[in-house]
């Protein structure tokens, strides 16, 4: 079949129509149990992991036919352990394919047994800190997007694995898709008095965020905006924090949001940005501000 598939595009779409997702899921899960739960010699199992890799291989282009028997405790810990592995191209696989079934109606349950198995959220944070290719990064931080949503434990466990670190450096280094993805998780996380007293532990936070805006693409810059506005209205609320505030103006916020408006946004961005340039205004009085400088004089305060 592998061989049939790769002969052209026509081969493999009728492989795929041809519904052969619950076939493949299904062998999967077999294997699984016989893998996890049998006693065989070295041999034996080299042999079953292999077979286990292959179909594998093909669950990663017919996802959109996954069939529940993935979701069983022997197919996540297979899936697991591969992701675990050494081999780049079944750990990729691996994650596409876990990424698939958390995204899934049944993903909060998925999220809760990849939980409870030893070195799972481990080895997708792993797959965070140790990239095998955009695409495997992009499944990687869809994936984590889904566990951190489920619980308080889960996403505590993710966060204290250095998440907002490895973050920050795909938001400042990452291509435009895996930088937009980074985002989206980071401002998840910021949704989260844990995650946001992680990011303020993070020296390269705000000048970060306040850089990259405008910097990206513009679902990119509603994100940052959004991250922004999480972290300095929390700071605003906690008088201890004021630092923060003044850091964001330091490294020119009010100047980049100022742009924002100008080029336009979103409503919902547009909401956040106004407020933040409200606070901002506030605080203005401890540094001197240069949104009056000849490269923004041109530029109308909304407010």
């Amino acid at each position: 079949m592998k061989a049939w598939a790769k002969e052209s595009e026509r081969n493999r779409k009728c492989i795929v129509n041809g519904q052969i997702g619950s076939v493949l899921s299904l062998s999967f899960e077999t294997f699984a149990v016989v893998f996890s739960t049998e006693e065989m010699d070295e041999q034996e199992s080299s042999n079953v992991r292999a077979l286990l890799e292959q179909i594998l291989w093909a669950l990663t282009w017919v996802s959109d036919s996954l069939s529940p028997g993935l979701k069983n405790d022997a197919s996540l810990r297979c899936l697991v352990s591969f992701l675990n592995g050494n081999d780049l191209s079944v750990r990729q696989n691996a994650v596409l394919v876990i990424k698939e079934l958390l995204v899934s109606d049944q993903g909060r349950d998925v999220a809760e047994s990849v939980a409870e198995i030893e070195g799972g959220v481990e080895a997708l944070v792993r797959m965070i800190k140790e990239p095998v290719s955009p695409k495997a990064m992009k499944a990687s931080l869809t994936a984590i997007i889904h566990m951190i949503n489920v619980n308080d434990e889960i996403r505590s466990r993710i966060v204290n694995l250095g998440l907002v670190s490895l973050l920050l450096e795909n938001i400042l280094e990452g291509e435009r898709g895996v930088s937009e993805r980074a985002l989206r998780v980071f401002d998840v996380v910021c949704d989260f008095e844990e995650g946001r007293e992680k990011a303020y532990d993070n020296a390269l936070t705000i000048p970060v965020v306040v850089k990259r805006i405008l910097r990206v693409s513009s679902l990119a810059s509603e994100s940052l905006v959004s991250i922004l506005w999480k972290l300095c209205k929390n700071a605003e609320e906690d008088g201890d924090k004021e630092s923060v505030l003044v850091e964001a103006l330091q490294v020119g916020a009010f100047q980049k949001l100022l742009v924002v408006l100008q080029i336009g946004c979103a409503e919902k961005t547009k909401e956040k940005v106004t407020e933040l340039l409200k606070l901002f205004n506030i605080h203005r009085h401890r540094l001197d501000c240069v949104d009056s400088t000849a490269e923004f004089k041109y530029l109308k305060k909304p407010f």
